[in-house]
C-alpha cells in the first residue's frame, strides 16, 4: 500500500461544511485568494507593478480588492487587474461616516480579503494607519517600502553591484564583436 502525503500551506486549507455538519473533519484546498492592495499615492512606477505581479504569482491571487479613488499603488493595481483579467472589487469612500470615511473604507477592504500587500513610501500616514489596522484585525500581509522616484516609466530598483564588478559571460559571437 502506497501512502500519499499532501502538503499545503496552512492558510490555504479550509474545513468543508459537509464534514463539519456530520461531525467529522474534512479539509480541502482553498483555491481562492483575494488580495487587498494598499499603498502610497506617490508610488506608481514599474516597481509597483513588478511587486504586485510577484505577489499575485506567489499566492495564486484570484481577485484583487482595493480602493476606488486613489492614484498611485491602487491605480496600478486597478490597471494590472484589467491587463491580466483578474476580477477586481473596488471600495468607495462613504462620507456618511464623515471623518471616519477612510477608516471605514479600509475596514471594508480588509473584510473582503484573504491577505494584503502594502507598498509604502515610508511617509504616507494613510498607509501607515492601514498597516496598523491590518495588524489589529489579524490580516496576513506583505510590506514593501520603496523610495519615491521622479520617473513614472523607470523601473528604478537600486543597483546592488556596480556593473564593472559583474562577471558576465559572453557568448563566442558576442565576444567576436568586441
Amino acid at each position: 500500500m502506497t501512502r500519499v502525503r499532501l502538503l499545503f500551506w496552512p492558510d490555504r486549507l479550509t474545513e468543508t461544511e459537509s464534514a463539519a455538519r456530520e461531525g467529522g473533519r474534512g479539509w480541502r484546498m482553498n483555491t481562492t485568494c483575494k488580495l487587498s492592495v494598499h499603498g502610497s499615492r506617490t508610488l506608481q512606477d514599474e516597481r509597483v507593478k513588478i511587486i504586485l505581479i510577484e505577489e499575485i504569482e506567489k499566492y495564486g491571487v484570484t481577485e484583487i480588492v482595493t480602493h476606488a479613488e486613489p492614484e498611485g499603488v491602487c491605480e496600478v493595481a486597478r490597471r494590472l487587474a484589467k491587463e491580466r483579467a483578474i476580477p477586481l472589487k473596488l471600495h468607495f469612500l462613504n462620507f456618511k461616516y464623515l471623518r471616519g470615511a477612510f477608516e471605514h473604507r479600509s475596514k471594508d477592504v480588509f473584510k473582503d480579503c484573504d491577505r494584503a500587500i502594502f507598498i509604502h513610501d515610508g511617509k504616507s500616514k494613510g498607509t501607515s494607519n492601514e498597516v496598523k489596522l491590518a495588524e489589529k484585525l489579524g490580516v496576513p500581509y506583505t510590506y514593501q517600502k520603496l523610495d519615491r522616484t521622479n520617473y513614472k516609466a523607470s523601473v528604478g530598483f537600486d543597483i546592488e553591484v556596480p556593473w564593472d564588478e559583474l562577471q558576465l559571460e559572453l557568448s563566442d559571437e558576442e565576444a567576436d564583436h568586441d
